[in-house]
């Protein structure tokens, strides 16, 4: 098995997208922008408690990015379906984006196993469209406070 341990690099272009979310509507990375930049979730599934967790997790925290001036978006490759039932079960506030087959996920280096698995991977993009944060698996707090040093 490869694991692809390297995401994108700080102050790399982010690539632009559009994907459709939960409810069907399109959504490119420029709609998802807050006045101070786009926080990007990557989860591999609609079961893994490990993808569970880290969406609850973001979903507790939304109203600190929203004060923050920071959009918020999930991505995954599972299919739409599954992805509209994850969003209303968790009752998730932010857009939760299905990327077929994993093709911006892969962009973004956000593949656990290339080709077949997102990883958690989280990447923080300034307005200017530049990655300021990209770790795996990581608390909202600490994504927040790559925004407010």
């Amino acid at each position: 098995m490869v694991f692809n341990t390297s995401l994108l690099p700080i102050q790399a272009h982010a690539p632009e997208f559009s994907l459709l979310d939960q409810a069907g509507h399109s959504r490119r990375l420029v709609d998802l922008q807050g006045k101070q930049g786009t926080v990007l979730v990557f989860i591999s599934s609609d079961w893994l408690q490990g993808d569970i967790r880290l969406l609850e997790a973001y979903r507790d925290a939304y109203g600190a990015f929203r004060q923050a001036g920071l959009g918020l978006a999930a991505i995954s490759g599972i299919d739409w379906e599954k992805l509209h039932y994850l969003a209303q079960r968790l009752n998730l506030p932010f857009p939760l984006l299905f990327d077929p087959c994993c093709r911006i996920s892969k962009q973004y280096q956000a593949m656990l196993i290339p080709k077949f698995v997102n990883g958690r991977a989280i990447y923080g993009i300034n307005p200017e469209g530049r990655i300021v944060f990209a770790q795996k698996q990581t608390t909202p707090m600490k994504v927040l406070s790559a925004f407010s040093g």
